[in-house]
């Protein structure tokens, strides 16, 4: 069974979990909501545990469940390798847009952080925007909307998601700023939302099919009660690289 709760708040997400304790079920593959937050119901897990049902994090895991089995995107790297593609074209001048209450923003600033420090260029919090699942439709292109306000240079935004890449450039072409011309924009997911109003995002690729998979193979190896290694009870995907048309 999937319990997949990215959207909702974590109080749905612990009913959700009393709801599949008082069923009859083998294992679950569980997506956590606001994963960087610390989780407030171990006990529920805990009681997973006891009854002999395995479960698997996939996309993302909280911090203080980091050794349970897990299946991720390696998102630091893939935050590293698209920021190092707009490094190594040029850019220098290069905004973040990243979502504050999971761990794929986290890992994704992170990794953008790293690729600056290694090409020389000095991070600048105030380039940075942060938002929260509340807030994504509103305030990514307030950040933006304010950045260029400021008249704060900038040649570049690496986004959280395809999403905020797709409310990202219509916020600087409202403004007169074309893309790419002026202003690189790319995404990450590789989802259907990169593509759109004649842009093709330069993303990530992002397969939630093979993340889905694999996730399901390993928790059939547990309900198999395979003996497995730390390698194979964290697996980390590797992130590739797509070019589009919303950089330059």
């Amino acid at each position: 069974m999937l319990l997949k709760n990215t959207r909702h708040s974590r109080s749905q997400e612990a009913r959700c979990l009393e709801e599949l304790l008082q069923k009859d079920i083998d294992g679950v593959i569980i997506e956590p909501s606001k994963s960087q937050i610390s989780c407030r119901h171990l006990h529920l897990y805990e009681r997973l545990e006891e009854y002999g049902i395995p479960y698997v994090f996939i996309q993302g895991c909280f911090d203080q469940m980091e050794d349970k089995p897990q299946v991720l995107m390696d998102d630091c790297r893939g935050g590293h390798l698209i920021t190092k593609y707009l490094l190594d074209t040029g850019h220098r001048d290069i905004a973040g847009v990243f979502k504050a209450d999971d761990i794929q923003g986290q890992n994704r600033h992170r990794g953008y952080v790293q690729a600056l420090q290694e090409a020389g260029v000095l991070y600048d919090p105030d380039k940075v925007i942060w938002f929260h699942t509340e807030d994504r439709k509103v305030h990514p292109q307030e950040g933006i909307r304010r950045l260029i306000s400021k008249g704060t240079r900038l040649d570049s935004v690496v986004c959280y998601n395809d999403q905020i890449a797709m409310q990202v450039i219509p916020t600087l072409t409202a403004r007169g700023i074309r893309v790419p011309e002026d202003i690189s924009v790319t995404g990450y997911d590789n989802s259907y939302m990169a593509i759109g109003g004649g842009f093709q995002l330069t993303t990530i690729v992002h397969p939630q099919e093979k993340l889905g998979e694999m996730a399901a193979q390993l928790l059939l190896s547990l309900l198999h009660g395979e003996s497995l290694g730390p390698e194979e009870r964290k697996i980390l995907i590797q992130p590739e690289l797509v070019v589009g048309n919303t950089t330059c």
